[in-house]
């Protein structure tokens, strides 16, 4: 018998690419200047659990010290799998084999949202892209790369 886990890898197959941990770098620019924001390394946890249901966490490191580590649990439902939890609403789709678009709105800033592209470049690389809009206004672009460790 098939378990919900093994049901929702089999259901989502570049979902269960992504499952494992990564380390990489975040570099957010402003769109206007080009002028680099903010750079912070990161260590992102993916995992389907047992009962179907998808868990992420993001730890995030700064060269001056400062962490900062979050939770984003999600739901396989609709062909799509799904975030509404107390900091952010949105859904991510599978586009193709390598390829995954995410878009969300955190909750704490009504007038920003994102849209995000997550490239599969090998099973141990990967690389997205985040558009920033605040107010309908493209105002920053973060770039991602990121390499599977375990």
């Amino acid at each position: 018998m098939t378990t919900a886990k093994e049901a929702k890898l089999e259901e989502f197959p570049v979902f269960a690419r992504h499952m494992g941990v990564w380390e990489g770098t975040y570099t957010r620019f402003d769109t206007k200047t080009g002028k680099i924001l903010d750079r912070h390394r990161s260590r992102l946890t993916c995992k389907i659990l047992e009962d179907g249901t998808y868990w992420q966490q993001n730890e995030y490191f700064w060269e001056d010290g400062r962490t900062e580590v979050k939770q984003f649990p999600g739901e396989f439902r609709e062909g799509a799998l799904r975030f509404d939890n107390e900091r952010l609403r949105g859904e991510a789709y599978e586009v193709d084999a390598n390829t995954i678009f995410l878009f969300w709105q955190n909750k704490n800033e009504p007038n920003t949202r994102y849209s995000e592209i997550i490239t599969l470049e090998s099973d141990n690389h990967r690389c997205r892209v985040w558009q920033h809009f605040e107010n309908g206004e493209f105002t920053k672009i973060t770039v991602i790369d990121e390499r599977k460790i375990a």
